[in-house]
């Protein structure tokens, strides 16, 4: 089983500097480049570097997941400032989020940053599930052109993509409602995409058969099961943890 689990960036980082670039002084390939050199002093891997609620909760539930024998899991972070990041590549500290962009710059940027060329050539791995832990603006920056390249399910949180590639889970208030009145650990609307794969990772660790649970989460059906059953306390009622 092969899970690609694909995170963006965020503001609250592990490492701040005075002279940290932002989204103008990154603006060609060359200014990246240069920027990487600087800053290589500060820079550390990007599973360490972002310290927002849903990263922490994503890299629990990585970390869960390969502790199950037959179970393969990659994390791709998409930085706004360096490109699509491996989890372990070196990052040095940035100001710049797709999220103050329009979507020209996006389109833009993300193409500079070769994000959705880098993009198409993972979806090419083969992976049977591939999570989009990504709002709006970041899926923006993916394109669509890796669709094609997958035959893997897709769990995302924006209903732009057909959907017999995708299974779409909105991450609303009413959504974080139902997880959080079931018992689950929940940071609001924009931690949302991490708690769940968090709480999916603690779910199937419990099961008598985990690596069986995972595997089956490359089935629609049985991933909207899933989702039905964790929201409905009388059956699990569980507490899970951060």
């Amino acid at each position: 089983m092969k899970l690609c689990i694909v995170d963006s960036c965020g503001k609250r980082k592990l490492k701040t500097s005075d002279d940290m670039p932002d989204c103008s002084a990154l603006d060609s390939k060359d200014a990246v480049a240069l920027w990487r050199s600087r800053l290589s002093h500060e820079s550390v891997q990007a599973r360490v570097m972002y310290r927002g609620s849903q990263h922490r909760a994503i890299v629990r539930a990585v970390d869960l997941l390969r502790e199950v024998e037959g179970v393969h899991v990659d994390l791709f972070i998409i930085s706004a400032g360096f490109g699509l990041l491996k989890e372990h590549d070196s990052v040095p500290p940035y100001d710049c989020s797709f999220n103050e962009l329009r979507k020209e710059e996006i389109l833009l940027r993300s193409e500079m940053l070769e994000i959705p060329a880098s993009f198409q050539l993972i979806c090419e791995d083969d992976y049977d599930l591939i999570y989009l832990a990504l709002g709006k603006k970041y899926l923006t920056a993916l394109g669509s052109a890796w669709l094609a390249a997958t035959n893997g399910l897709v769990v995302a949180f924006d209903d732009r993509f057909p959907k017999e590639h995708t299974l779409f889970l909105p991450a609303n208030s009413q959504t974080v409602k139902a997880f959080s009145n079931a018992g689950h650990k929940i940071h609001g609307v924009v931690g949302f995409k991490g708690d769940l794969l968090r709480i999916m990772a603690e779910y199937a660790i419990e099961t008598e058969a985990p690596r069986a649970e995972i595997m089956n989460w490359s089935v629609s059906k049985h991933l909207t099961q899933l989702f039905k059953a964790l929201t409905d306390k009388s059956v699990f009622g569980i507490r899970t943890r951060l």
